[in-house]
């Protein structure tokens, strides 16, 4: 691999969407700068050589053909979307990485036995729909035209209002191979495991499945000057009072490695001079133990109730969505270690906190994830930061794993 060709790939990605003021990146799902950032995938991956579509929904997959083209294609990628001020890295690290895997082919002259299949998946944050890896879902076959129109982002545009006018009208609805051989995704971790225990390499045992609710308090806007304190109903005071509880609830369940955050909060009327009469507030529960979080659900939603009840505030509690924790490959990452203890790297087996689009490609095909550290652990944020050297160390462990996997003699397994 060529490290100084990966950090300028991701560096002219990163061009794509950078606030001026805050540092961080702005590349929203079909935003322009989003829609620019795939387009650039695009085209490096023609000047490849690959070939190259949009699929119905906006991912952008490129193909190299194997030795054998009837083969299960192998597939390699992340996305290209970032959280509102979020981080150079998160999912972009996978999309170049990917890339970086074929242009080392293609310098080395590798003709692999598979074909293979490199990906910029759109729409992983849930920072605009507020459900997660919607991509790699339409990929999977697992996201209706129905479900597309019930989504719908702040401004009230539905996913498949959004879709239809972003995404070209030469849109290519090929659907992937009814069982590709496998899937491998690089990321940063967004924890701080690696980089405490100064390890080079994680290895992904399980994605933590995110279960997400939609809570709006209904009180009574009222004067901030004329209501008596016993008189009000505000929507605010019982939503932090709610919210605290929220917090206790998931720190009596973290031994299991939940956790829970309360992210997002919409006030009405929002004005100095005005009791807040509504609060909309969004509810991340996640964990890889669904007894913890199934528990954990019930217990916030009897504090809910309490809460409102004893602060005579009406509610209504929404389920977003539901996610299965998931294991990955077992083979997939012993062979990820065999790299690892061969190359002198160091390395330790660990589960993401953080969901991905490897969550939905392991419905389909044996999935495995790399992670590599981040300083701090801090993610979706201008401050994520990476080395250098733990960039070079998690793309060289991408392309062998890759590699591996595109012998017509490896077998995997889920």
């Amino acid at each position: 691999m060529k490290l100084t060709r990966v950090l300028k790939t991701l560096n002219s990605f990163n061009n794509l969407g950078l606030s001026t003021s805050l540092k961080g990146i702005n590349r929203l799902a079909f935003t322009h700068n989003e829609r620019l950032a795939a387009l650039k995938f695009s085209m490096y991956c023609q000047e490849e050589g690959l070939q190259v579509y949009f699929d119905g929904i906006g991912n952008v997959i490129a193909r190299r053909e194997g030795r054998y083209p009837d083969l299960p294609p192998v597939l390699i990628g992340s996305h290209i979307d970032t959280v509102p001020e979020g981080g150079r890295y998160d999912g972009l690290l996978g999309v170049v990485g990917a890339l970086e895997f074929v242009r080392y082919l293609n310098d080395q002259q590798i003709e692999t036995d598979h074909p293979i299949e490199i990906i910029a998946f759109t729409c992983e944050e849930s920072a605009r729909f507020n459900v997660a890896t919607l991509g790699s879902r339409y990929y999977c076959g697992d996201l209706s035209t129905e479900e597309m129109k019930k989504l719908s982002d702040q401004d009230g545009k539905t996913l498949y209002e959004v879709v239809q006018e972003t995404v070209t009208t030469q849109a290519v609805d090929r659907k992937p191979a009814p069982q590709p051989k496998a899937y491998v995704e690089l990321h940063i971790e967004q924890g701080p495991v690696l980089e405490k225990t100064a390890t080079d390499i994680g290895i992904v045992t399980h994605i933590a499945a995110p279960q997400r609710f939609k809570l709006t308090l209904q009180g009574v806007t009222s004067h901030s000057g004329a209501t008596p304190m016993m008189m009000r109903q505000d929507a605010l005071t019982c939503a932090a009072e709610i919210i605290t509880q929220i917090e206790a609830i998931g720190q009596r369940y973290q031994e299991s490695g939940l956790v829970v955050t309360v992210g997002h909060i919409d006030i009405r009327p929002n004005t100095m001079n005005a009791i807040p009469g509504e609060a909309t507030l969004f509810i991340d529960l996640r964990s890889i133990d669904t007894t913890a979080r199934d528990e954990a659900a019930a217990a916030i939603e009897q504090a809910i109730a309490t809460t409102t009840q004893q602060r005579d505030i009406q509610y209504t509690l929404t389920t977003l969505t539901e996610e299965t924790p998931t294991q990955l490959s077992q083979p997939i990452g012993q062979m990820i270690e065999s790299i690892c203890q061969s190359n002198e790297i160091t390395y330790q087996y660990l589960f993401s906190g953080a969901g991905h689009d490897a969550m939905q490609l392991a419905k389909c095909c044996p999935t495995s994830m790399i992670f590599i550290p981040c300083e701090k652990g801090i993610s979706h944020s201008p401050d994520e930061n990476v080395t250098d050297a733990q960039i070079r160390i998690g793309v060289e462990v991408l392309i062998q794993t890759a590699l591996q996997l595109s012998y017509k003699t490896t077998q995997v397994s889920s």
